[in-house]
């Protein structure tokens, strides 16, 4: 009979819907995006990671968990979000993607 194994380790995201853990470093600070739609704005009651920034939307983009997958999601800002210079409507995230967020760099990373 084999040894058990190791103890289950805790569940990936404290939101429950089991999807890995991401993490978003922005101004020198790393935030955990724990929820399935995770808002990044200028709004401090309406967003999750808040921007002190005039140019940038009260709820600009969201980071969506979908089917699997993480998505960076432009939610009809003035100055969109840019990803390699593109500006882009929605995107996959991928580890170490950067997004531009008008000034705003943000970097997305799974550890």
């Amino acid at each position: 009979m084999a040894p058990p194994g190791p103890p289950p380790g805790p569940p990936a995201m404290g939101g429950g819907y089991g999807a890995p853990t991401l993490f978003v470093m922005y101004g020198g600070e790393r935030f955990q995006v724990n929820k399935e739609r995770f808002i990044i704005g200028r709004g401090k009651q309406s967003s999750d990671l808040t921007i002190k920034d005039p140019n940038v939307s009260r709820q600009h983009a969201m980071v969506e968990y979908l089917n699997g997958q993480y998505y960076m999601v432009d939610m009809g800002s003035t100055n969109g979000i840019e990803h390699h210079g593109q500006r882009v409507q929605r995107k996959v995230i991928n580890e170490g993607d950067l997004f531009r967020v008008c000034d705003h760099e943000m970097r997305f990373s799974f550890h």
